[in-house]
């Protein structure tokens, strides 16, 4: 069945209950005040909220969870580790990436969720910027490349995670597959690019092509928990960049969703 529209809802009615984990981080700030103006916005974080309807939790504490995702729609799985150095080890990832992901999954499925929206990372292709002509895009040495002939990396090419914390986010994909495939849930996984708190590209070449702004972000995200007739997807999520090496259009066709930034306009 197709997810409630507005359409017969009367003032004050949300169409639909999400819960976001990670609330309190910089991503999960932007969604639930974006969010917020028309469906009904739970969360959860390890660090106190002052959002209505946040609560603090532990994600690795499985039998806490399925009663704070109960009467849920969707959930997004943004909590996790951010640092992506490949000094980062597996004392740091299992329980914060992996075992907490794992749950979220499990605690989804046994309160009946219906889809979950997991924020995986542009990282875990990041072996294909060692290849050219990416190589050179993402050290910004552009030369006679026309970015509208590069053939960009397809959501459905072999993964090449560049360090752990890419392997972790692997780990959510395929438990999204699998959810997706066998216990009837629908999942979205979002190889994330970058998202600044000044809301710009950073001073290297790279994030011009990884930049997502703060409207872009918002609302591709919504368009992931709100598109109807989503199984299993995975894509990409960043804004329209002039220079890419991710295939970011495909999701603006699977999503109906095209972002309207470019980081192309900070280079002046």
């Amino acid at each position: 069945a197709p997810w409630p529209s507005r359409a017969g809802l009367q003032d004050g009615e949300h169409r639909l209950k999400i819960l976001i984990t990670g609330i309190a981080g910089p991503i999960g700030g932007l969604l639930a005040d974006d969010l917020s103006r028309d469906h009904e916005v739970h969360g959860l974080d390890v660090r106190p909220s002052s959002r209505p309807r946040a609560r603090v939790a532990d994600l690795s504490d499985a039998a806490s969870l399925p009663r704070l995702f109960e009467g849920m729609d969707a959930v997004v799985h943004l909590a996790a580790e951010r640092r992506h150095g490949r000094e980062i080890g597996w004392d740091i990832l299992l329980p914060r990436n992996i075992v907490p992901t794992a749950n979220v999954f499990d605690a989804a499925r046994a309160a009946g969720v219906r889809r979950v929206v997991f924020a995986s990372s542009m990282h875990v292709m990041g072996g294909y910027e060692e290849d050219e002509p990416y190589r050179s895009i993402v050290a910004g040495h552009y030369g006679a490349l026309n970015p509208d002939r590069v053939a960009l990396v397809r959501g459905d090419m072999p993964p090449r995670p560049d360090g752990r914390y890419a392997v972790s986010k692997l780990f959510g994909e395929d438990l999204g597959r699998y959810y997706a495939e066998w216990e009837g849930m629908e999942a979205v996984s979002v190889r994330l690019g970058t998202v600044s708190q000044d809301d710009r590209p950073g001073a290297d070449p790279r994030s011009f092509v990884s930049y997502f702004s703060h409207k872009d972000l918002k609302g591709f995200l919504r368009a992931c928990i709100e598109k109807p007739g989503l199984k299993s997807e995975v894509v990409y999520g960043a804004s329209t960049n002039t220079w890419k090496v991710y295939d970011t259009p495909y999701a603006w066709r699977v999503l109906g969703f095209r972002p309207s930034d470019d980081a192309e306009t900070f280079r002046r």
